[in-house]
């Protein structure tokens, strides 16, 4: 499956069959569909400005001339000036078309969704997906109807499509682990922001809490997974992990223990080399709490187990003798007051 960046282009361009236009536009319907098309505006909107403050002579800091050389305000320049202007309005124009085209579908049926107002929206995506949610602090088992099993972990959730016998794929925001049941004829698909992870049969771990990528860790079995935004396939096999960045960067493999993969989902907190500003996301999720930090953040990387039900002193007291802080905690808030070497 090509890019959701690559189908936009093609579905504008009409480059896409109509099965092909019609699985696309119906995916674009989905809580995923939304979440992608909305980081594609942002992802223009943030590359045509800062190219229009360069393309544009936007005050900044002037490049000295080289020596011995005038400088040259010359025609190349100034077309270099005016090629900005044009790439925003292309990109607009492309926007606001699908945009228009999306709304006329709905007006005429072709999604079966009367777009009067967001609140029928709304009604039909919710009609349309099964939204699965976990608030900080509390973790789920969900048994899929193709009795697979998922554990979903704390201020994460998972959404499936109701016909889920019929097309075997879930949306991902946060971290699950799955055990997922073998089906030859019907590949089980998981998609997160970027990346979309393909299997028949196994178990693997799959966290999108990283700070700019995706980590999918497998225990048993074989899985594909695809760097969306690249379109970049890698294959993994038991013990290994790849850490997927948001962006053009290629996907990383490393070894990995396959027994300490699902250790979180047995009620056991692990830490294995992780920076300290992905720990104190991991301690918000898990006990429910907001950690301040009143100083610079540790630039440092943390491991460690703790077992069933360990209290978040314990466990702030543990990391604070090695990454050297003092801790006060009050009701569901934590204030972590770094210590200067």
């Amino acid at each position: 499956m090509k890019s959701f960046n690559q189908n936009w282009k093609d579905f504008h361009e009409g480059k896409l069959s109509k099965s092909q236009a019609r699985e696309f536009i119906t995916y674009l319907d989905s809580p995923d569909g939304h979440r992608d098309f909305q980081q594609l505006l942002k992802m223009v909107w943030g590359t045509e400005a800062n190219a229009g403050q360069k393309g544009m002579g936007l005050p900044g800091k002037p490049e000295p001339p080289e020596p011995g050389k005038r400088l040259d305000r010359s025609a190349e320049s100034q077309r270099k000036q005016s090629r900005t202007p044009r790439r925003i309005a292309t990109w607009l124009r492309y926007a606001a078309s699908l945009v228009f085209f999306l709304l006329m579908l709905r007006e005429i049926g072709f999604m079966n969704e009367a777009a009067d107002t967001q609140n029928s929206s709304d009604k039909k995506e919710q009609a349309a997906w099964v939204i699965k949610s976990n608030p900080k602090g509390r973790k789920s088992k969900i048994l899929l109807p193709d009795s697979s099993l998922v554990f979903l972990n704390a201020g994460s959730e998972l959404s499936y499509p109701r016909n889920f016998t019929e097309n075997r794929q879930v949306l991902l925001r946060g971290e699950a682990f799955f055990e997922v049941k073998k089906y030859k004829q019907q590949p089980f698909l998981v998609k997160t922001a970027h990346v979309t992870t393909t299997v028949l049969g196994t178990s693997f771990n799959i966290n999108t809490d990283y700070l700019e990528s995706t980590e999918i860790a497998l225990a048993t079995g074989k899985i594909s997974i695809r760097n969306d935004y690249t379109g970049k396939d890698m294959l993994l096999r038991p013990g290994e992990a790849s850490l997927v960045s948001r962006g053009e960067q290629p996907m990383k493999k490393f070894t990995v223990d396959p027994a300490k993969i699902p250790l979180w989902t047995e009620g056991v907190l692990h830490f294995e080399k992780e920076p300290f500003v992905l720990v104190k996301n991991k301690l918000e999720n898990w006990y429910g709490v907001e950690i301040a930090v009143n100083g610079p953040v540790p630039d440092v990387k943390c491991s460690g187990t703790f077992e069933k039900q360990a209290y978040l002193s314990d466990v702030l007291a543990v990391l604070a003798h090695s990454v050297r802080f003092s801790f006060d905690i009050e009701g569901k808030n934590v204030v972590i007051y770094p210590i200067s070497s």
